[in-house]
């Protein structure tokens, strides 16, 4: 049930009592900036109370150690369906994501502001919403109560499922308007027109059928009764008489082609069963198979007509390719995106952590090379 993502953690809350607030305002709005890391128990009126870290601030967001340990444990849980049987993997692929997850929280937060700039946030909720509920409902759990119980018992909960969908449905938000309307935008026509020329499969529509039938089914029981009735009803049709006539005789009367004299909706090729599509290649339009033997009927197709494999034009197809050369570009446009934000925002990080962003960002870099390589 849980819906599988690395940057849909839930956010936390810094947990501190009213008479440790002056704590707070004495090492100023970074709880972390001037003063010792919350980490450490602090001793006030006899009684240890263990406050949480705070290891950034995103503009008016913290981001702390309770946070960052969720996304490691959801990140490990991840591994753990993704690599089930080979815990070296398990652990190989945590090493290398590890580092970066203090950054991807940094721009869940980016992007959760983001979506309150443009005024989205009530929508995602009322799309989580209907989203949670239709995954109870495909779950066939009754109500709210038994799809929180069902979640719990995997280890989660109802919270988890919601931050999952809040990130995912935030990210949609935000990048659609902010990146993916300004690739699609940026895309020429003159790219538009090569990529389709060479691209032509793409936009190719599979030939196409239309198909008549004679459907009798049968059980072991009626087996030979059947037979016999698709025999007559082949006699009858190389006799001459027309297709139409000896569907609506034979064929069953539960079988809805009966009504339309035989007629099926038209095909495409690469949806017939190879069976069926070997047989109707023998034919020309207006010719009929010999009779066909299924699991549980018999049946006779004639062949209507058949229509060639088309390309679309370009006219018809044009937003289309411009959406396909966009998401082609949209990874390092993201990325790039992140950075802006990262760059526009006051972003403070605790000592242990300074150097994250560059790390990540020199890794990007890396793997970019990398890929750029491979590739060319």
């Amino acid at each position: 049930m849980r819906e599988k993502t690395l940057l849909g953690w839930e956010f936390g809350k810094v947990n501190v009592k009213m008479h440790t607030l002056w704590l707070a305002v004495s090492c100023g709005w970074l709880l972390a900036a001037a003063c010792p890391m919350l980490s450490r128990t602090v001793a006030v009126a006899q009684e240890a109370i263990v406050i949480d870290e705070t290891l950034a601030s995103v503009n008016k967001d913290l981001i702390t150690r309770s946070m960052l340990q969720r996304a490691e444990r959801a990140l490990r849980r991840d591994l753990q369906e993704q690599f089930p049987n080979d815990p070296a993997k398990q652990e190989e692929v945590f090493a290398r994501l590890q580092p970066r997850l203090l950054v991807s929280l940094i721009d869940e937060r980016l992007i959760a502001q983001r979506a309150e700039e443009m005024g989205v946030l009530p929508e995602i909720e009322a799309q989580i919403n209907a989203t949670v509920l239709e995954l109870c409902k495909q779950n066939n759990l009754e109500n709210l109560d038994a799809c929180r119980h069902a979640i719990e018992q995997q280890g989660l909960s109802l919270e988890d499922i919601r931050a999952s969908y809040r990130g995912q449905f935030m990210r949609q938000a935000v990048y659609s308007q902010d990146v993916y309307s300004v690739l699609i935008e940026q895309v020429t026509s003159r790219e538009a027109e090569d990529y389709y020329r060479t691209h032509t499969a793409e936009f190719t529509k599979p030939g196409e059928l239309e198909i008549s039938e004679i459907y009798i089914a049968f059980t072991p029981e009626t087996q030979a009764t059947a037979e016999l009735r698709a025999r007559q009803a082949y006699s009858e049709l190389k006799a001459g008489k027309p297709f139409a006539e000896v569907a609506q005789k034979f064929s069953d009367e539960k079988r809805a082609s009966r009504a339309t004299g035989g007629k099926l909706p038209p095909y495409q090729e690469d949806q017939l069963a190879e069976a069926f599509k070997a047989e109707l290649e023998k034919l020309k339009p207006g010719e009929i198979t010999p009779i066909l033997k299924l699991e549980k009927a018999y049946q006779i197709l004639r062949l209507e007509a058949r229509r060639p494999p088309s390309v679309k034009p370009f006219s018809e197809v044009r937003d289309l390719v411009k959406r396909l050369i966009a998401q082609q570009r949209t990874d390092a446009k993201v990325k790039a995106y992140l950075r802006d934000l990262r760059a526009k925002a006051l972003i403070r990080l605790a000592d242990p952590y300074r150097n994250a962003l560059i790390e990540a960002e020199k890794a990007e870099a890396a793997e970019a090379a990398e890929a750029a390589e491979k590739n060319g």
